[in-house]
């Protein structure tokens, strides 16, 4: 039966999509423009008025029209394009132009961070080319296109500058003390200790320290974590290639906690907790509370908020996992070179951020505070795991790198090399570190000093002093013992037929004593324990060259 379909009303019918040409809210956008600056949403902003006041009308225009419309591509994270549009509003504000020509592209390339993102910035103008053929000239883009890519700077892990290089353990040493010296005297709070004790456990870069979420602290079970089981913690993974936007959509970088940081992370959660219910007006749930960062700050939260419902038009509370409410990874990165001692998980106005800032230790080194930076502790904690042995490929999956070729520089380590080297051959080494060096004479008339009388050296043996050789040095010499000490100096110069046998008798007797359980009367000072190694090989090696002369001087006719 055929039934003939009812049209809507009239009104219904013309009221469809009838915004569909209404002016794109700017502001609902990662990137817009607030007058002459350029507006990284919740991040940052670069004041570009300078930079832009000699172009004219027309090509500032298409300027600011496509930087926004190359950043909605998505060829790059939301943090790389600000770099990009950072660096060229430098190289603008230093060498004003009208044209982007190849004049301006040479000049521009002189600076650091323009040439560095040199690949970026190509992009941008081939883009901005291709929709405004006025925009550049062929020339100036050939020339961008065509210079070679930024040098790489030297590595500061190859470096021999100790303000620069990896930590000793000794510095590394004494800046955890530090750490945990700050903690317990209440000079930093928990924040920022389990901040800078997560850079020197792990390594990790500042982003992900600040990317960190609440559900990231967990017990596992193994079947989602690698396989590793028990208490852990998730690092997001950054530099990932396939990464759209840069925030925790790389490959998740799982490591075990210890107990001393599983213990400083639950006090963490619970003052990070009532920071955001605080904050809020109201109690979350378990669900809500792991969306949330494991780091966060009273304003930062403020400030979320007021962008998410004002910019955004949205409710935050749907939106908790939001990238917003981290803190940004130059605050990470300002606590962990102990620039900074905030921010924590205070609120109020009854409980103002901590204004101390204590400083790292004195480096043995310099003499000076010590420089601590996010890199110079990655390349410490992977330089002392490849000293313990680490193999090269259990390293690469513990920094979260897909290759190993990074890693050899880690694992081109001179020093440690000559220790294990010096451990190795020390047995073979030890006795003629120890060995007799002096000169050996037939008479005391060929002693350097023959003719001086303080010169001579004497034995007491049963209250007889016995003559067994001379002193060839004609300076001050501190030694007291003597002759024993003398055996193991290249100015000793003993007599051949000098009583030797009866110096290494008195000290074989004497190292004897020492070793042997304390008695009454015995001279064994326990405060002062005493090893005649030394003195006794010594003594033995200074024998027996006088052995082998004997002989010789016997074949002689």
């Amino acid at each position: 039966m055929n039934t003939e379909e009812s049209l809507p009303s009239a009104p219904a019918l013309f009221e469809v999509d009838l915004k569909r040409t209404e002016r794109p809210d700017q502001q609902n956008e990662t990137f817009y423009w607030d007058g002459d600056s350029l507006v990284h949403t919740g991040q940052g902003r670069s004041k570009m008025a300078k930079a832009m006041s000699p172009l004219s009308p027309l090509i500032k225009a298409s300027f600011k029209q496509h930087l926004i419309s190359f950043s909605k591509q998505g060829n790059y994270s939301p943090n790389s394009y600000f770099a990009f549009f950072a660096a060229l509003n430098v190289a603008l504000k230093k060498y004003p132009t009208r044209t982007f020509d190849t004049k301006w592209i040479a000049q521009a390339l002189t600076n650091s961070s323009f040439h560095r993102y040199k690949s970026g910035l190509t992009q941008f103008f081939l883009h901005w080319q291709e929709r405004d053929s006025s925009a550049i000239n062929h020339d100036a883009l050939r020339l961008l296109n065509d210079t070679s890519a930024h040098p790489l700077a030297p590595r500061n892990v190859l470096s021999d500058d100790p303000e620069k290089s990896w930590l000793t353990d000794e510095e590394y040493e004494s800046l955890l003390s530090a750490a945990w010296n700050n903690y317990d005297s209440e000079k930093s709070g928990t924040q920022v200790t389990l901040i800078k004790l997560l850079s020197m456990q792990y390594s990790r870069r500042p982003r992900q320290i600040a990317l960190l979420k609440v559900g990231d602290i967990r017990e596992a079970d193994g079947s989602d974590s690698q396989g590793l089981t028990g208490r852990i913690i998730e690092f997001p993974g950054i530099k990932d290639i396939n990464s759209e936007s840069d925030f925790r959509d790389s490959k998740f970088e799982p490591h075990l906690l210890p107990d001393h940081l599983w213990d400083l992370s639950k006090l963490q959660l619970h003052e990070v907790k009532v920071l955001y219910e605080c904050t809020f007006g109201f109690s979350l749930s378990n669900d809500q509370f792991k969306k949330l960062p494991l780091f966060c700050s009273e304003a930062r939260i403020k400030e979320a908020i007021k962008i998410i419902e004002k910019h955004y038009q949205k409710n935050f509370v749907d939106n908790l996992d939001s990238e917003l409410f981290h803190l940004r990874k130059i605050q990470i990165g300002n606590i962990i070179r102990w620039e900074n001692n905030t921010p924590n998980c205070s609120y109020g106005s009854d409980h103002p951020q901590r204004s101390l800032r204590p400083k790292p230790p004195i480096s043995p080194r310099t003499g000076k505070t010590m420089v601590v930076t996010a890199t110079r502790m990655r390349h410490t904690r992977a330089r002392q795991l490849a000293r313990q042995g680490v193999p090269k490929h259990m390293l690469s999956h513990w920094l979260g790198h897909t290759s190993e070729k990074s890693l050899d520089a880690y694992y081109n380590d001179p020093a440690e090399q000559a220790r294990q080297l010096d451990e190795a051959m020390a047995p073979a080494l030890t006795p003629l570190a120890m060995a007799f060096s002096g000169t050996l004479i037939d008479s005391e008339d060929q002693a350097t000093r023959c003719s001086d009388p303080t010169s001579k050296l004497e034995f007491d043996r049963a209250g007889e002093l016995k003559r067994v050789g001379h002193c060839g040095k004609h300076s001050y010499c501190a030694t007291t013992s003597v002759p024993i000490p003398c055996y193991r100096c290249n100015r000793f110069e003993p007599l051949l037929d000098a009583p030797h046998q009866e110096v290494l008798e008195a000290l074989l007797q004497r190292q004897a004593a020492e070793d042997q359980a304390l008695k009454i009367g015995s001279p064994r000072n326990l405060l002062i324990p005493i090893d005649l190694t030394a003195d006794i090989r010594a003594v033995e090696n200074c024998i027996a060259r006088c052995n082998a002369r004997k002989a010789e001087l016997e074949r002689i006719p």
